[in-house]
């Protein structure tokens, strides 16, 4: 079995490559962190614990960095729209995700299951770094 730990700015794309990764037999998906990128951090959020309740899942997902280390936030809303899904009225808002920061679960897990864990990049390296 592969252990992914999934690092997404959750918007149109990457529901898609977490629908994949969740549904996948050889794969478990650890944990998904979120990062400011296609969208800010609280909306990819919400996206990606709609995916996760479209699925039935129960992936613990946190919330990760608000912006750039060095630079400004620029988002790509104008692709994804301004929820990141394409602002066809999907509820995307009320959800909690786990508490604490994405960077100390990356630690958390991949010290959990050292040399066992692939970390999947979707957006920004900001929580990676």
């Amino acid at each position: 079995m592969r252990r992914f730990l999934v690092d997404t700015d959750t918007a149109t794309d990457d529901p898609v490559a977490l629908v994949m990764a969740l549904r996948h037999p050889g794969v478990r998906v650890e944990a998904i962190t979120v990062v400011a990128g296609n969208v800010p951090v609280d909306q990819g959020v919400q996206n990606a614990l709609y995916t996760l309740e479209l699925l039935g899942e129960r992936t613990p997902v946190f919330r990760g960095a608000q912006a750039p280390l060095l630079a400004p936030l620029k988002t790509s809303q104008f692709i994804h729209g301004e929820d990141g899904m394409g602002d066809i009225g999907l509820p995307l808002q009320g959800r909690e995700p786990r508490p604490g920061h994405a960077v100390d679960a990356l630690l958390e897990v991949a010290g959990r299951y050292p040399g066992e864990v692939e970390l999947v990049t979707l957006g920004p390296l900001t929580n990676v770094a």
